[in-house]
């Protein structure tokens, strides 16, 4: 009878993701599933910015100037987004992302790489397009799956790009074999840009279009008035994402290097570990958004932010791969669930004609929260203690749990 009951529960999921993937939702996993087969170049960054003469603080610095300057480009695009359309800008922002890779494989000066990172930046102008296309593109009661597997079928490919990028640079060297993996990236940035310039659609008119006396400066200045009238319940959440953005923004440049500084681990076993990060998170991630559409999202994230927190502490205790291996596993497993439970969640609360502005609202803070969080974590890594930025991390989650607690309610009525 169990045996029964779960066949029956994975042929409905099987069912449910074939349905999802289709027309936007297609096109946008082709084009990011290609593009994370090149992935592995943001994850060996930090080992090689340390190479060419940085060091953990000027990381962070980078770091949060970067996501500062994701203050103006996202909200830029919100606008463009709601306004001008989707398509156009995520297809411009594709082309403009496939110059950086070439220029990182060519640079051996920090100072002139980080200033690359900056403008390379000015790309996520497209996140709120990206964001509202999907939102727009799946059905209110099954957003969380179609999120989440959405997510899984864009990122299997990483679940072996870090290893073949430990290999170029086990093989070839820190410096060579980084520079190889850009030139591979970037022929893979170029590809991916196929599948959106040819299957994507518009999901939403022009308001040029509907209204001829529409311009941006209009509309910019009416935002803050229709965003006063937004639900406190998406208000808070998005407060909520925030805390959780200066959590991770604290330690996402110092895995790397606390794996191989404190530890001892090598790139290729940072790479292997990293690849079974991505393998957890693609078995798990749409049985989470099932459980989460059936359950509650609200419920889902509170236990993945309970859950997240004590588990980093267990990778600040761990000095061998085994043990690494172990903690990173868990952590995937206790926080892969939060993100595509907020992000439907957030849909659900926001009126289909503002989601471009609102997620460029929801991707500002988190670009703030951001800078934050890779300041001070750059700065306690360096100047406190390796270990320091992973507790900072721990107590952010819990503080963004009691926050979801005690402030945010799912609608009763979804917005389509």
């Amino acid at each position: 009878m169990l045996s029964a009951t779960r066949a029956e529960i994975e042929s409905q999921e099987t069912q449910s993701i074939s349905g999802f993937f289709q027309g936007n939702l297609l096109a946008l996993a082709l084009s990011s599933a290609i593009r994370s087969l090149g992935g592995f170049v943001g994850i060996y960054i930090p080992l090689y910015f340390v190479q060419i003469g940085g060091n953990p603080l000027t990381l962070g610095l980078i770091a949060s100037a970067a996501a500062l300057v994701q203050f103006f480009t996202l909200s830029i695009g919100g606008f463009l987004a709601d306004y001008y359309g989707r398509k156009k800008l995520i297809v411009i922002a594709a082309l403009y992302g496939v110059i950086f890779p070439l220029l990182y494989a060519v640079i051996q000066d920090w100072l002139v790489f980080g200033a690359l990172t900056l403008l390379a930046t000015l790309g996520t102008v497209a996140n709120p397009a990206t964001h509202a296309t999907v939102a727009d593109s799946i059905p209110p009661e099954k957003r969380t799956m179609g999120i989440a597997s959405l997510q899984v079928v864009s990122s299997l490919p990483s679940t072996v790009s870090p290893l073949i990028g430990g290999w170029l640079i086990e093989n070839y060297g820190l410096e060579n074999g980084f520079r190889l993996a850009c030139v591979y990236a970037a022929a893979l940035a170029f590809i991916s840009i196929i599948p959106v310039m040819v299957f994507l659609k518009e999901t939403l008119r022009s308001r040029r279009d509907k209204d001829p006396n529409f311009t941006v400066r209009n509309a910019v200045f009416s935002f803050p008035k229709s965003a006063n009238t937004l639900p406190n319940s998406l208000k808070a959440l998005m407060f909520t994402y925030a805390l959780v953005m200066f959590a991770n923004g604290a330690v996402a440049q110092y895995y790397i290097l606390y794996a191989s500084g404190v530890i001892g681990l090598k790139a290729f076993d940072w790479g292997a570990i990293v690849s079974l990060q991505f393998l957890t998170a693609s078995a798990l991630k749409i049985p989470g958004g099932w459980f989460s559409d059936k359950f509650g999202k609200r419920k889902t994230m509170i236990l993945s932010l309970l859950t997240t927190a004590p588990t980093i502490v267990l990778f600040t205790l761990s000095r061998s791969f085994i043990q690494v291996v172990a903690a990173a596993l868990l952590l995937v497993a206790a926080g892969i669930y939060y993100a595509p439970a907020h992000e439907a969640l957030q849909a659900d609360l926001t009126p289909k004609s503002m989601r471009g502005r609102i997620t460029a609202l929801w991707d500002i803070g988190n670009a703030v929260s951001l800078a934050l969080g890779a300041l001070i974590g750059g700065f306690t890594f360096q100047t406190v203690g390796p270990s320091v930025p992973f507790y900072i991390f721990a107590i952010a989650e819990l503080a963004a749990a009691l926050f979801l607690i005690k402030t945010v309610k799912e609608p009763r009525t979804k917005e389509a």
